[in-house]
């Protein structure tokens, strides 16, 4: 394991203390840290996934994979991006 450099404390009320310990017990952890690094790991990796991941229903990805194999002209805010990127790209040029 990573050497470990960065500490985190929590004040906790009673009533959350005895709940995490009696959890990070019953789920065979050693300590109640490491199972609240776990759990709060396992809750970050999840929540990253969620917000970085879209899920489709089968027409829904039959429908993107149209747009894609054949896009529609482009609207006035795409060749408006468009302009902007290629008049940065000839600043930077």
């Amino acid at each position: 394991m990573p050497p470990r450099d960065t500490e985190l404390s929590l004040k906790l009320s009673p009533k959350n203390a005895q709940l995490l310990r009696r959890a990070s017990a019953m789920a065979g952890f050693e300590s109640l840290s490491e199972f609240v690094l776990q759990v709060t790991l396992e809750r970050a990796s999840r929540i990253l996934e969620s917000a970085e991941t879209i899920t489709l229903d089968s027409e829904s990805f039959d429908a993107f994979i149209a747009d894609c194999e054949q896009p529609g002209p482009p609207n006035s805010d795409l060749k408006k991006a468009n302009e902007r990127r290629r008049v940065e790209k000839a600043k930077s040029s």
